[in-house]
This record gives C-alpha cells, sequence and structure tokens, in this order.
C-alpha cells in the first residue's frame, strides 16, 4: 500500500522530526511505501537586495573582527540554523514538497490512504493550516483517511466556530481516529462527533537500540546532565544549577541559543545541533531536566530519571496523559516548585505499561491499514 503521511512542518524540533521518522519506520516495515507530504520549503529575503552587500560586510566585520567566527557570510540565517535538521531530514525521511497549489484532490489518485499525524496536528494554534490536517482537500474523495496519534495540545476547545464546523464535517471521514492524549477522546466525542482511541506518539514504537543506530557516530555528550528546555528562563537556570549540585552531575545542553527576554543569541550560536547528537544525549545522560514533551517521551525509551518543567504555554495536557499513563506524575513540578523528584524510577513496571501500550498502538495500525 502506498501511503501519504501528514505531520506539521519538519523544521529544526527534533521530536517533529523523530516523530515523523518513527511512523515511517513503522510503516515501512509493515510492509508500506511511505512519503511525507510537506509544504514546499521557501526563504524569502530578508532585506531587499541593494541592501544586501552592507549586510554581508557587516557579517564579515563581525566574523573576523568581532570573534563571531561561526557566523554564516553568504548564507540565508532560516537556511543555517536548519542545516543539521535539514540533513537528517534529507538522508532519513522521504519527503515530497508541495507548493500551494499541488494540495488537490488529485493526490488521491497516488496513494491509498493518508495518514494524519503525529503532533498538534489538530491545535489550529500550532498547524496553521488545520483544514489541510482535517484533509479538506480530500473532501470529495473516496479515499482512507487515517487518524494515528493526532494530538489537540490542550484538553479544551481551541477551535472557531468556522474552523470547529469545517471539523465537524471532515473528521466523521475518518476511517479510523487514535489520538495521542486521553482528553483527547472526550473532545472528539463531545465537540466533534466521533469516536477515537488512545495510542502512543510514534516515536514510542521503537526502542532505544532503533534509536542507538541513528547516533553511534555522534560525539560523546559533555557531561551527565542533560538541559532540554525550550523556554528558558533565570528560573529554569536556577532548577538546573540546584539539580547539577544535589546531584554532583555537569550539565549539558544539546539545542541551540534561545532567546531569554531581551537578550537575543548571536546568529551563529542558534544552529540547531544534529538530531544524532540529541538522541546520543539521552544514551549518555544520567538524568534529564526539560519542559518538552518529546523529550520526557525520549527519557523514558532509555530509562533515565527526569525532571519535567511544566510548560503550560506549549499545552499541559500532553505531558499529563504521558506521565499519567506511566505513573509518573511525580516528574512533573511547577516553574515556581523548588521540589526535586527523589525517588527512584520503577523502570520494569514502566517498560511493562510501554510494551502493553506500544501492542495496542501497532494493533490499531495494522487494523487500520488491514494488515
Amino acid at each position: 500500500m502506498k501511503i501519504a503521511i501528514l505531520t506539521l512542518p519538519l523544521h529544526t524540533n527534533y521530536g517533529g522530526i523523530l516523530q515523523a521518522y518513527a511512523l515511517q519506520t513503522i510503516l515501512e516495515r509493515m510492509g508500506h511505501e511511505v512519503e511525507h507530504l510537506q509544504p514546499e520549503v521557501t526563504y524569502p529575503p530578508l532585506h531587499p537586495a541593494w541592501q544586501m552587500p552592507l549586510v554581508w560586510g557587516k557579517r564579515l566585520i563581525r566574523k573576523y573582527l568581532g570573534g563571531d567566527g561561526k557566523l554564516p557570510i553568504f548564507e540565508h540565517p532560516h537556511r543555517w540554523v536548519r542545516k543539521n535538521t535539514d540533513k537528517f531530514i534529507a538522508e532519513n525521511i522521504r519527503c515530497r514538497y508541495l507548493k500551494p497549489e499541488d494540495w488537490g484532490e488529485t493526490l488521491a489518485d497516488e496513494y491509498d490512504a493518508f495518514v494524519v499525524g503525529s503532533d498538534q496536528v489538530w491545535r489550529p494554534y500550532m498547524s496553521g493550516r488545520i483544514e489541510r490536517y482535517l484533509t479538506a482537500f480530500l473532501e470529495k474523495c473516496d479515499i482512507q483517511r487515517i487518524a494515528f496519534s493526532a494530538s489537540f495540545g490542550v484538553d479544551y476547545d481551541e477551535y472557531s466556530d468556522e474552523e470547529r464546523a469545517m471539523a465537524r464535517s471532515l473528521m466523521p471521514m475518518f476511517n479510523a481516529v487514535s489520538v495521542r492524549e486521553e482528553s483527547g477522546i472526550k473532545l472528539c466525542r463531545e465537540i466533534f462527533g466521533i469516536d477515537a482511541v488512545c495510542t502512543l506518539d510514534p516515536t514510542m514504537l521503537l526502542t532505544s537500540e532503533d534509536y542507538d543506530k541513528l547516533s553511534d557516530k555522534a560525539p560523546l555528550s559533555s557531561g551527565k546532565l542533560m538541559t532540554y528546555i525550550l523556554d528558558e528562563s533565570q528560573r529554569t537556570d536556577e532548577i538546573i544549577d540546584n539539580v547539577a549540585k544535589e546531584r554532583g552531575l555537569t550539565p549539558f545542553r544539546v539545542n541551540s541559543k534561545v532567546e531569554q527576554g531581551d537578550n537575543e543569541p548571536k546568529l551563529s550560536n542558534r544552529q540547531q545541533p544534529p538530531v544524532e547528537n540529541w538522541l546520543r544525549g539521552f544514551r549518555d545522560a544520567e538524568y534529564v531536566i526539560t519542559d518538552s514533551f518529546h523529550a520526557c517521551v525520549f527519557s523514558i525509551i532509555y530509562n533515565k530519571p527526569f525532571l519535567c518543567i511544566g510548560n503550560g504555554f506549549r499545552g499541559m495536557a500532553r505531558f499529563n496523559s504521558l506521565l499519567g499513563q506511566f505513573g509518573l506524575m511525580d516528574r512533573l513540578v511547577s516553574i515556581d516548585s523548588n521540589h526535586i523528584p527523589s525517588s527512584d524510577i520503577d523502570w520494569t513496571k514502566v517498560n511493562a505499561v510501554l510494551e502493553d501500550k506500544r501492542r495496542e498502538s501497532l494493533g490499531f495500525l495494522r487494523q487500520a491499514l488491514g494488515n
């Protein structure tokens, strides 16, 4: 069967990239031919053409006289930031890039089924083009549609009246629906009038051994306390310092510098490290501190003790569902809390739950696809 996957645009987000890789891998192991349908990547100019010689000149000065040795001179900044993650995507994920006019019903002639997911594809705020992830472009087509571990991101209805009406019209056209969070089952039933089941994020369908094959050639991490913070602040720095002192571990980060308040890092510090390095971080770490859903996921996959700083802006329902399923709610702390989880994690129990849920999730996919 030839399958098209619809997920959020693959840019620099490690979790988004790896869930796409994992779903592709699982479907290929089931014997299917898979492509990710992605919007065409463009890099619009940031300055008028006549200003570019001046921009390049300033960069040359900063690079050679200002001590900013890694600064790209002629490369588009966005392309520079994405260089490592784009390389991983090109080498490991089969993508077909479509222009806006290419998203039409003629695509139904090229595929046997469309799988929507995972990630926050059903959260309008995150998806940007919610109609695409509801397969509005296939509305008049008789084609198999499956939602796999689709996420609303939150446990309440964020849809506008227009978006809600569209979703109520299009969601019943899906042949099978699974959502990533338990709260998504209730949203599907009460808001959109469809039945759904809860399945794992695709990354959890693969094992640490699968990911080790990707990170084998990555350099050893520079410490034993991995930190992966999406929304950095003085308070998250304090939490990291406290854990490092308490556990006697050296912190290391595997993500680019981001803004803290009004302090914008140098462009040369904003290039996202390779995906393989991020995976290697979990492999080498003795402890993980994060505010990221997928960093929690990989801490579980790698059986690493972790502290999760609740990130309400990005959607707490995701953390509550994930950690609740595995009996790990004690790992979740608020940004203002001084509590550091000290109890040992019963990984035998966690791994047993993971195996059960992995079996259920794979069973859903096989049944939905007729395997």
